[in-house]
């Protein structure tokens, strides 16, 4: 999850990115007030299934939810989602790997909602499951 935060960090506006990030939290996305702090993203994560392999293994497949809310006053908040959607799944699949701890990161569910405040506020989420190994009761563990 640190690896997604920091992967998330990297939509800074620059170089492939369409927007810069206020902020990031962790858990359910929730629309803040202030809509001038954004736009925002939440990381949250689901249950995750586990399964016994041979050699004390476990291969775990972590769902991940991101969820950013952004404004826009030009009459383009469909254009605006869309493009931060594709940052979302940009950063979540550079690195699929998450630096050498998964075997992959694969996009599962994408979409944008563009109904709270028509032409206002929308956002943008993406689902993602993250599939690695840890050792049978070391789940810090690689394995």
């Amino acid at each position: 999850m640190q690896d997604c935060e920091a992967a998330l960090g990297l939509i800074d506006g620059t170089g492939a990115y369409h927007h810069a990030l206020a902020a990031i939290g962790r858990g359910k996305a929730v629309p803040p007030e202030d809509l001038k702090v954004l736009p925002v993203a939440f990381l949250d994560e689901g249950e995750e299934p586990i399964t016994q392999e041979e050699n004390l293994l476990l291969l775990r497949r972590l769902p991940i939810t991101v969820e950013a809310w952004l404004t826009s006053s030009e009459g383009d908040l469909p254009t605006q989602a869309n493009r931060l959607l594709a940052d979302i799944e940009r950063a979540l699949t550079a690195d699929p790997t998450r630096g050498g701890l998964a075997t992959r990161t694969d996009v599962i569910a994408a979409g944008v909602t563009l109904d709270e405040s028509p032409g206002v506020l929308g956002s943008a989420r993406a689902q993602f499951t993250i599939e690695y190994r840890t050792l049978r009761g070391n789940p810090a563990s690689k394995g």
